[in-house]
């Protein structure tokens, strides 16, 4: 939950709130997955490390449709969801923390904005997984905006090798809406090569920065032929282009 009473309210006051008014139990009413729970804490009992993921989904999945504009527009129930996904807030903030010196309100921001427009009726599963990726890709959109015809306008690739803290990224121009971020860091644990990742950041921050002798340089630093490179950059584009699919499919 959210303790910061400046984020998206205070969770005490809330949760008072909702048992006192009997909310849960009101909304039971139109959303039978909700029965039997009729309290917060009912509530946080199945949202608890360790419950079943397809309970947890199906309580989220109801709040969802409470708290969109096309079901409910019940605000209790997006105050709600969105205190149940403040671990989700937080983490996305860490991750794009360069971005904003405010970046968990715009996170926050955002998030309720997906609730809102949540598409339940056609992604009625996997709700926690689509709202962090369309939370993450908007907020990219919105703090890294890229173009293909303005190079100067987008931000580079990291040149630190470093998987795990990829900040920013180019796009792919290959027809699918991509979050390369999250595609990298979903392929080095499907088990791609992170060297071979990290090679292929290198050359492509490389590029942009600098237009002669770009790959040479690159190779040498990494102390392998131009040839070594460019094979092992073949072979890191071809296994991304493999898995972006399943990284699609998982995400979805």
């Amino acid at each position: 939950m959210f303790y910061d009473p400046t984020i998206v309210g205070s969770w005490p006051t809330l949760a008072a709130r909702l048992d006192c008014d009997a909310v849960l139990v009101r909304w039971a009413a139109t959303e039978p997955t909700l029965a039997g729970l009729s309290s917060v804490d009912d509530l946080l009992a199945v949202w608890v490390e360790g419950s079943p993921e397809d309970r947890r989904d199906v309580v989220l999945a109801a709040l969802v449709r409470l708290a969109a504009v096309d079901g409910s527009r019940d605000d209790d129930a997006l105050l709600l969801t969105l205190h149940l996904l403040s671990g989700l807030a937080h983490t996305m903030a860490r991750q794009l923390a360069d971005l904003s010196h405010d970046i968990l309100a715009v996170v926050v921001g955002e998030l309720a904005c997906q609730i809102r427009r949540y598409p339940w009726q056609r992604r009625p599963r996997a709700i926690a997984a689509n709202l962090r990726a369309e939370t993450r890709r908007a907020v990219l959109a919105e703090l890294r905006p890229s173009s293909r015809y303005h190079r100067d306008r987008v931000e580079l690739l990291t040149a630190t090798g470093d998987i795990g803290r990829i900040a920013s990224a180019t796009a792919y121009e290959e027809g699918e809406d991509l979050d390369v971020v999250d595609l990298l860091q979903w392929a080095v644990r499907s088990g791609i090569d992170a060297e071979d990742v990290a090679l292929l950041i290198d050359t492509e921050c490389s590029r942009d920065r600098q237009h002669q002798r770009a790959d040479q340089q690159v190779a040498a630093a990494h102390g392998i032929t131009t040839r070594t490179l460019y094979r092992r950059r073949n072979r890191t584009l071809t296994a991304l282009r493999g898995v972006a699919p399943q990284y699609l499919a998982a995400v979805a």
